[in-house]
This record gives structure tokens, sequence and C-alpha cells, in this order.
């Protein structure tokens, strides 16, 4: 736990010096032949691989198979870029930045692809210093993206999908119940602060939490944090749409 303060401290700082700097226009990322896409991610990316990523490379092999792009599909299930884990949580949640390092020293990538934001907020219920540890995360991800020269597209959070089971009066908030207005008050604001971010080497942002929420019933099953396969492929197609080639 240590350590992952002293990395957050450290960064904190730069993030309030270069809040307002940014490289942006509104014109779609465009992937050159043969890159290699580096897929960042909790278990929605990781989905066991038979998920969004793994849909990408299917999309792009039959589509546009002469740009030959390669997805290496690093996701972990249960992390977090925030480094936080909630009470009720089985031992400390995964954090991206004790194994980036490894990751980048061991795989050639030419794009990062970044999926956080379901688990960083452990669940519970919104405050400043919760969003100060996702802005710095994501923050810090770029940081790292920037050293390597790897250009970056941020995907938003998903969204947690509507649940009847839901304990307004818990002692305390996890994975398995939480808070009931966790996807408006913490999401939503995540959400913002992905499409909000503004550094040099975040080059695009695609908002995937958009057009799952509105396809909840298609998207989701009895599950609200794992979207369906037919969820998968609309994270796939709405990836896909927002590039250019």
């Amino acid at each position: 736990m240590m350590k992952r303060r002293q990395f957050i401290n450290r960064t904190a700082l730069a993030v309030v010096g270069t809040s307002l700097m940014g490289c942006f226009d509104n014109s779609k990322f465009q992937l050159k032949k043969n890159q290699v896409v580096g897929c960042f991610g909790d278990s929605i990316t990781y989905a066991g691989g038979h998920g969004y990523v793994e849909m990408l490379q299917e999309k792009f092999n039959l589509e546009k198979p002469e740009l030959n792009i390669t997805f290496i599909n690093f996701g972990k299930s249960s992390e977090t870029v925030s480094g936080l884990t909630e009470q009720d949580h089985p031992g400390p949640r995964p954090y991206l930045f004790e194994r980036l390092d490894e990751i980048l020293d061991k795989n050639s990538i030419d794009v990062a692809l970044f999926c956080y934001g379901i688990n960083d907020g452990i669940y519970g219920k919104p405050s400043d210093e919760l969003f100060r540890s996702f802005k710095i995360g994501v923050y810090s991800f770029l940081e790292k993206m920037r050293q390597r020269d790897i250009k970056t597209i941020l995907l938003t959070p998903p969204p947690l999908a509507e649940s009847s089971e839901k304990n307004e009066r818990a002692m305390s908030y996890s994975y398995k119940n939480p808070y009931p207005k966790y996807d408006a008050e913490v999401l939503e604001k995540f959400t913002d602060i992905i499409l909000e971010m503004q550094h040099p080497y975040a080059n695009a942002e695609i908002n995937i939490r958009k057009p799952l929420f509105a396809s909840q019933k298609e998207c989701y099953g009895k599950d609200p944090i794992h979207p369906n396969k037919t969820g998968h492929r609309l994270i796939a197609d709405t990836i896909f749409s927002n590039l250019s080639f």
C-alpha cells in the first residue's frame, strides 16, 4: 500500500501542473499498417479471452486484413489504476502500476487502449479524494505512455447496469453490494474525467458507456458489472467506428 501511495503522491502535483495541457482535435484516431495495440483494463477487458479485444481482432482480420493490426489483451481481473480496495474485497485489488513497466519492457506496442473505472470507485459513495485518485491514475498511465512514445486511446468506463437487488442501508459497499447510485454519481464522473482528460498522449477518447447504457437489457444479464457477448460486440463495434484507417 505504501508503494501505491508514494506513486500517487509523486504524480499528484504533475496532474495539477499540466491539467490545462492538451493536443486535441476531434478527428478519429488513425491506425497504421502493422501496428500493435496493447489493451489494458480490468476483467471487462480480460473477459476470459473472449471479449471485445478478441472481437476487435476478428473484425480487423475480416474487414481490414491489409492493415495487419495486432491486438494484445493485457486485461487483469479486479484491477484498478486508483490503487484502492474496498473493505469487503478478498485481499488488495491488483494495481496496474505494479506490473505496467514489466509489460512494456517485454512487449513492443505502438498504441495503448485503456479501459478502467468500473472497479476504481470501489463501488462506494462519491468523494473528491476518489475522483482525484482516478484522475491521477489515468494521468499516470498517460505519462508512462509518453515516456515510451505510445499513442493512447482512452475508453470511458462501462456502466454498472441496473439491478433490482440494492441495499440502501448497507454499512459498507463492495462489488457484491454496490452503492445504489454508484453508476450515476461515480461512473458518470469518471466518464467526464476520461472525456475531459487533457494530455498530449490522450490521442482519442471513445465513449463506450453511452451505447451500453442505452442498451442495458440487451447487453447485460444477471451480472450488472460484466457485459454479455452482445455487450462486448457493441464495445468492439463502437471502438471500430471511432477509428480511421
